[in-house]
């Protein structure tokens, strides 16, 4: 099912069929570098369907993402509720597989779905977070209009990680 495109991608909804998908993206190490590593077949499996879940439960996931040329898998980005200390709200986040690295595509996807969480589903704020050495998920951010606003420990990398806040201005 077709969630929502931009100029060059198109975002569906996780299903079972993609797992091969998803573990290009969580089982691979240089993708997950900044995540806490890559996942093992397990748990990329446990991943996708906490997505899938996230879907059921919220309406949102970080959905998967192609390219509209080619259908190639490029990554995910997505909306999840926010797992840290209050304020409640929902998290933006992106990953692409290494080969779409590099085309701008973090950026505009990022970009696609923070539109559609201010314009179709109306929330007021969104969240977003990076490891704190990942230059590039900084720039992003910043780029989309992101503030800086403070850190949260990411388990999985065992690091207080800068999150960041951006209103829809409604």
């Amino acid at each position: 099912m077709h969630v929502l495109s931009t100029d060059r991608l198109v975002l569906r909804i996780w299903e079972e069929s993609y797992f091969a998908f998803a573990k290009s993206l969580w089982g691979d190490p240089d993708v997950m570098t900044f995540l806490g590593g890559p996942l093992s077949d397990e748990k990329v499996y446990e991943k996708m369907r906490a997505e899938m879940a996230c879907l059921d439960e919220n309406g949102i996931q970080y959905w998967p993402v192609f390219e509209k040329q080619t259908d190639e898998f490029a990554g995910c980005c997505g909306l999840r509720p926010w797992a840290y200390s209050p304020p409640e709200g929902h998290e933006l986040g992106f990953h692409l597989v290494k080969t779409k690295w590099g085309r701008g595509y973090a950026f505009e996807v990022a970009q696609g779905v923070v539109k559609h969480g201010f314009e179709k589903l109306k929330f007021p704020t969104l969240r977003a977070g990076h490891h704190p050495e990942h230059l590039n998920s900084k720039k992003i951010l910043l780029k989309l209009g992101f503030q800086l606003v403070n850190e949260v420990f990411y388990k999985p990398t065992g690091l207080m990680h800068p999150t960041y806040e951006l209103n829809s201005g409604l």
